[in-house]
């Protein structure tokens, strides 16, 4: 028994769209709750016109005139607290699942001991872009780093927000968001990070449990995002060999990059056409670049395949991993001279 909390914020086009998929999952014990976030649009009248016909849809609203606590926080602790079963999935209101499995898998995946199930999500594929390109690879490859963490027997360091079950019995015992109620933006992130341990998190993997998301439309919002994960990311609990790991994975391409660079001077500096040493050298490291290289874009694409990704990244999987940590650069700049206390407004 499942029940499915989303919060929405002038999202009426996308419950139009996206709702319909979720009350018609092929599963019988389940709630849908909407948590009407301050908006501005047809929210209301789209949401009672589908309870007129849904009796498994309910909604709420929060009150504008909260204070001491972000909205998104807000919504998210009155849809649990609305609940009626113990398993509480969150979702977002512009996203729908892939196939009418999605609750039963999780459902399924449901264990005693248990008290957050991380699922995966990704962008809606059919746009063929170098930005959607982009944006879908770097969701990915955190995906993938999470999951991976996770499946080693490590507590959870973050989760996508789109798709994530929590156990709404250990939410209410360990005090819900606790003390960072008034961060703007990573709700559900921090609070799988706070309540993860080794023991009580498990990963959900199969492709008909995946989430498709609304593409992004602007490059100011995707800016925006990483640049506020940023601020997250200061409050998340992070185990040393969790920051090297990835860190390592990171710079690895350009490491790579670095070795197949230098080697060219190393060469002309010893006049290699009459030093076959030398040249035998340069094929060995080139041969091994390649099989490296290989390997990297066979394991990332098969990987990507196993959870439901179908737009798969080969020719541009290199430039892609190079581009990586310049990204988050950019975003760590961005935060460091932003205000803290754009951090801290009340709004989706």
């Amino acid at each position: 028994m499942l029940s499915v909390v989303i919060p929405s914020h002038n999202h009426a086009d996308a419950l139009r769209y996206h709702l319909p998929a979720v009350l018609a999952q092929d599963y019988e014990d389940f709630e849908v709750i909407v948590v009407d976030v301050a908006s501005t649009d047809e929210t209301k009248d789209v949401l009672e016109s589908l309870e007129a016909n849904e009796p498994r849809l309910h909604h709420t609203f929060t009150p504008a005139s909260a204070r001491d606590i972000s909205l998104e926080r807000l919504a998210l602790t009155l849809g649990i607290r609305a609940a009626k079963y113990d398993w509480v999935v969150i979702t977002r209101a512009d996203c729908q699942p892939a196939s009418d499995q999605w609750l039963r898998c999780i459902a399924d995946t449901v264990q005693e001991g248990k008290d957050i199930i991380i699922g995966v999500a990704k962008y809606d594929e059919s746009h063929r872009t170098w930005f959607d390109l982009k944006t879908s690879f770097f969701r990915l490859w955190n995906t993938l780093a999470n999951l991976r963490y996770v499946k080693s027997g490590e507590a959870a360091v973050r989760a996508d927000d789109c798709n994530v079950a929590i156990r709404r019995s250990a939410f209410l015992e360990k005090d819900g968001f606790g003390q960072q109620v008034n961060l703007l933006t990573g709700a559900v992130e921090l609070l799988v990070n706070r309540l993860s341990n080794y023991r009580n998190t498990v990963t959900l993997t199969s492709p008909e449990a995946i989430v498709i998301q609304d593409r992004l439309s602007e490059q100011r919002l995707w800016k925006q995002q990483r640049t506020f994960y940023m601020e997250t990311r200061r409050h998340q609990r992070h185990t040393f060999g969790y920051r090297v790991k990835q860190n390592l994975r990171m710079a690895l391409p350009w490491f790579m990059l670095f070795v197949g660079l230098s080697v060219w001077p190393l060469v002309l500096y010893f006049d290699a056409p009459r030093s076959e040493p030398l040249w035998l050298l340069l094929g060995l490291i080139a041969l091994l670049f390649i099989i490296i290289l290989t390997y990297f874009n066979v394991s990332f694409n098969r990987a990507a395949a196993a959870i439901g990704y179908q737009r798969l990244f080969h020719f541009s999987l290199p430039i892609l991993s190079l581009l990586l940590p310049l990204w988050n650069v950019s975003a760590w700049f961005r935060h460091r001279f932003t205000p803290k206390n754009e951090f801290r407004k009340k709004f989706i």
